[in-house]
């Protein structure tokens, strides 16, 4: 059985790749980002981004013993971002959604609107 650990900033590399394969095919990832032959690359920096923010902020982030699976989450009441965060995911956002980006961050407006805590 595998065992679950806090990740390492050695591991967001990994972490990244392994996230972007997940979602490859995710009906709401797709809506957000377009089709592209660099999915692959741009979500998996996208992703690496945010287990990094994740790691140094409020959040965590939970590798199993070879980084074939990882989990990113905020605890509650601490799962808004700071300025600093927003700055830091723009450019792989901005790479990963691209003509999308702008309904994307509508779509994440939203959601943060409804988020309970």
């Amino acid at each position: 059985m595998p065992t679950v650990r806090p990740a390492t900033p050695d591991d967001l590399p990994r972490v990244g790749t392994v996230l972007a394969a997940a979602f490859a095919d995710d009906p709401v990832w797709s809506w957000m980002a377009p089709p592209s032959v660099h999915w692959a690359d741009r979500a998996a920096a996208w992703f690496s981004t945010e287990a990094a923010i994740q790691l140094r902020g409020h959040g965590e982030v939970l590798v199993d013993d070879s980084v074939r699976g990882a989990a990113i989450w905020s605890p509650p009441g601490r799962w808004k971002g700071t300025l600093r965060e927003s700055i830091a995911i723009v450019r792989p956002s901005l790479r990963l959604f691209r003509r999308r980006t702008p309904r994307t961050l509508r779509a994440h407006v939203r959601l943060e609107a409804q988020h309970p805590t």
